[in-house]
């Protein structure tokens, strides 16, 4: 029964379900996503707004949520980086958390182009 549990924990641990920095930063914007789908799809019927406009309403009404996944991102670059480039890691979790985020911009746009 040891043998199980151990395995099973090593798997556990392995797999991510300890948590920690990465299951921070997937969830954080899990949750910006799901902000910014909800406020896009809320925007998407007003037809005096294009959808890129709709897009970036959403992108706005949701920033609170950017910034979170953005500073989680951050401690998840920084927890798998060695301490002497850490400066190094800020800028890279800041630079792909906002490719991220035009990406979302991206793909909300064309989301309200086809809700319509």
């Amino acid at each position: 029964m040891r043998r199980f549990i151990g395995t099973a924990l090593a798997l556990c641990l392995l797999t991510g379900c300890a948590g920690g920095p990465e299951a921070d930063a997937d969830a954080a914007f899990t949750r910006y996503w799901q902000c910014a789908h909800g406020a896009a799809m809320a925007h998407a019927a007003d037809t005096a707004l294009d959808a890129q406009a709709v897009a970036m309403r959403a992108q706005a009404d949701c920033y609170g949520a950017y910034e979170d996944y953005k500073t989680q991102k951050t401690r998840h670059v920084r927890s798998v980086v060695p301490a002497h480039d850490r400066a190094m890691a800020v800028t890279l979790a800041e630079s792909e958390a906002f490719e991220r985020r035009k990406d979302v911009t991206a793909r909300l746009r064309e989301l309200v182009i086809d809700a319509r």
